[in-house]
């Protein structure tokens, strides 16, 4: 009987850690919104009845991620969780501030340990195109071991991203490492998805020093 017990709760324990290949989980970066001074970002502006953000929560949640995490900055979750309210996702709130491998790493530990890939989502409906969302997931379907990822005119890596469970040891909170240089280092492993420059980052995107601007899209060292 004890033996029976015992291969019983290994088989529950295993169930809990068992990767599904198929499967992928969703980090829509969105800690870069700002409602400080009263005003609205473009991300929560209404377009046609609904406010951005939730219309790429939306694009997110239609390609049937495990689960949808929105990393949104702590001093405006409350705000930004009414605009979100009822969809099925999870916010995370995160310090302002908080470096990119720090929050980016945040977002990943929440995520069901049976998601074999992370889908990297801008607060941008170009780069978010539903098009792309979906070329991007095939392609890794194709070859799960590589990521995905756009790159601009200038050959430069944005987001959207697609990252194997495998790669996301390599955003190191410790090192700071940002999601491009992680990209670049392993650009021969990356199946690259040119985009134009609309498409992959803003024209004039706002920097804000941690790698990952939520509010533009943009991916920056």
């Amino acid at each position: 009987m004890r033996q029976l017990i015992q291969r019983l709760r290994g088989t529950r324990e295993h169930a809990k850690t068992t990767v599904d290949a198929s499967a992928h989980g969703a980090v829509l970066l969105a800690s870069g919104i700002s409602l400080r001074g009263g005003l609205q970002t473009d991300a929560l502006a209404a377009q046609q009845g609904e406010p951005l953000l939730r219309e790429i929560a939306r694009r997110a949640l239609a390609t049937q991620p495990a689960a949808l995490i929105v990393s949104v900055p702590a001093d405006d979750h409350t705000a930004l969780e009414v605009v979100l309210h009822g969809l099925p996702l999870r916010c995370l709130p995160v310090r302002r501030g908080m470096a990119q491998g720090a929050a980016l790493r945040a977002a990943l530990a929440v995520l069901p340990h049976a998601c074999a890939s992370v889908l990297l989502v801008p607060c941008d409906r170009a780069a978010t195109d539903p098009g792309t969302l979906d070329r991007m997931l095939a392609a890794w379907r194709e070859q799960p071991a590589r990521a995905v990822a756009l790159r601009d005119a200038a050959r430069m890596p944005g987001l959207p991203a697609l990252l194997p469970r495998a790669w996301w040891h390599g955003l190191d909170a410790a090192n700071g490492l940002a999601l491009r240089n992680l990209l670049q280092a392993r650009t021969t492993e990356v199946e690259w998805l040119d985009a134009s420059v609309a498409a992959a980052c803003d024209t004039e995107p706002v920097r804000d020093g941690q790698g990952v601007n939520g509010s533009n899209g943009c991916v920056s060292t």
